[in-house]
Formats: C-alpha cells, sequence, structure tokens
C-alpha cells in the first residue's frame, strides 16, 4: 500500500512540473513567411534580389549555409563564390542542374568533408516554390558566376513532391511520437545523434549534461543559453521559419523533452 502511494504521489509530482512548465511556453503569434509573388516575366536582374531574399528568409539557408566562412566544422558547405564552383561539383552537370539537385534532392551528391541531412526545401515544412527556386537559383549563380537561368528554365525536378515524403500535418493540440515532432522541425538538420558536428550541438549524450528543466529552457528559450563555440539566433530563427511555437502541443513537448533528456 505504502509502495503504491508512492507511485502516485510521484506520478502527480511529474504531472504537476510539466504543467508547470509549459505555462513558459512564449505565447507570441508566429506566423509563417509569406510567398513572394513572382511574375513570369521577371529578367535575371530582377530574380537576383528576390532570390537573396529568399536564401536570408522563408529558405532558411543561413541557418546551416555561410557567406564567405571557409572555417571547419561548419554543417553544410559555405556559399561564397558557389556560381564560380557549381558548374565543377559533378562531372558533366551544369551548374543550374547542380544547384536545382541541391535544393530537390540534396542527398544525391554531397560534398566531401560534410554528412548528408538538408532537407527537400520544395518540401514542407520549407516548401519553396519551383518559381521561388529559380530565383534563388539565379542569386547563387551570381555569387562569383554569371546567372544565365530565366523564369522560363525547366528543370527536371519540377512539381517532384511525393505526398509521401513531405512532412506530417502539423495540428495545434496534436499527438504525435517525440521521434516524429524532431524530424517535422528539422532539429536533425542542426544536431546530430551521434556525436557529429553541426550547425548545433551534437544531442548525444544530453541526459547526462543537462536536466529536464535545463532542456525545455533550451528549446523554448534558445538564446537564453548558447552552447560555446554557436551563434545566437540560429535556433530561434529555425523554429520560428517552422512555426514550431504556434503548432506544437504541451504533450508534444513533454515527449520530445523526455525523449532528449533519454539520449
Amino acid at each position: 500500500m505504502k509502495q503504491a502511494l508512492q507511485i502516485f504521489g510521484f506520478t502527480i509530482v511529474v504531472s504537476v512540473f510539466y504543467w508547470y512548465v509549459s505555462l513558459w511556453v512564449p505565447q507570441k503569434r508566429t506566423d509563417p513567411p509569406e510567398d513572394i509573388e513572382i511574375a513570369s516575366d521577371l529578367t535575371i536582374e530582377e530574380m537576383i534580389p528576390i532570390g537573396e531574399e529568399i536564401v536570408a528568409g522563408k529558405g532558411t539557408c543561413l541557418t546551416c549555409h555561410t557567406m564567405g566562412d571557409h572555417g571547419t566544422g561548419l554543417r553544410f558547405p559555405d556559399l561564397d563564390n558557389i556560381g564560380a564552383i557549381a558548374a565543377e561539383r559533378v562531372p558533366g552537370q551544369s551548374d543550374v542542374d547542380y544547384l536545382a539537385e541541391s535544393m530537390y534532392d540534396p542527398n544525391a551528391y554531397v560534398v566531401e568533408g560534410y554528412v548528408a541531412g538538408m532537407p527537400n526545401v520544395a518540401r514542407p515544412p520549407i516548401a519553396l516554390t519551383d518559381q521561388e527556386i529559380l530565383t534563388v537559383i539565379a542569386y547563387l549563380q551570381s555569387l562569383g558566376g554569371t546567372p544565365t537561368v530565366t523564369m522560363q528554365t525547366t528543370l527536371q525536378w519540377q512539381g517532384q513532391a511525393p505526398a509521401q515524403d513531405a512532412a506530417p500535418a502539423v495540428a495545434v493540440g496534436g499527438n504525435r511520437d517525440a521521434e516524429t515532432v524532431f524530424t517535422t522541425y528539422l532539429c536533425n538538420t542542426c544536431h546530430s545523434l551521434d556525436g557529429t558536428a553541426g550547425a548545433g550541438p551534437t544531442l548525444q549524450g544530453l541526459g547526462q549534461r543537462m536536466t529536464r528543466a535545463e532542456i525545455y529552457e533550451a528549446i523554448v528559450d534558445p538564446d537564453e543559453v548558447i552552447a560555446e563555440g554557436y551563434v545566437e539566433g540560429v535556433m530561434s530563427t529555425m523554429l520560428n521559419a517552422n512555426n514550431f511555437y504556434e503548432q506544437v502541443s504541451t504533450s508534444e513537448l513533454q515527449a520530445l523533452v523526455d525523449y532528449l533528456a533519454s539520449m
């Protein structure tokens, strides 16, 4: 009887704890990035600034890519001068096809020294349109090269976004398992589970380094404490871009904390 009461009491304490920390979730509205209206008759010169805006905004490219940082330990390759070297990356592949494939099928070719993991930006949650991707290609070509892509350029990957590969529909108050939440919001893009370096700290052994409360705080307020060697604002930018705070439910957040604490 005493043991049963102890178990019951422990259950109540845990439930109260998660109810309490759930009150910390930011109660702010985070709207998804707006689609940029792109005319079909844009000139190349008009495409470039639109592509640059998408790279820095809706595309969330700068969450994992840098511009002009040639240091080691980067999650994904630096994009400085990519327009000059894109045509040399894969033998027989033009710069336009290489840049397109790197967005539609990013793990078909992985630059030496890096690991696979970049998501297909044409699919949710980033979900760039074919027209937006054309403008991004124009911008990337302009980084050290001469843009040749136009709004009339046809890419073999256009319109290919199989429904079964798309991210699960996200609904407020849902009850997805922790691993689904982890991948849906692209946590695995920056954080590894096996100790390898990334744009964010590895999660291997996280449960030994942080308490559940600390893990929770790191999710709901990622800029409060920044791990040494990492940049402020990266994780919050990614989560806001994916509308995480608006869509994740309390039960999913609790499951995610438990999952990470078990690492």
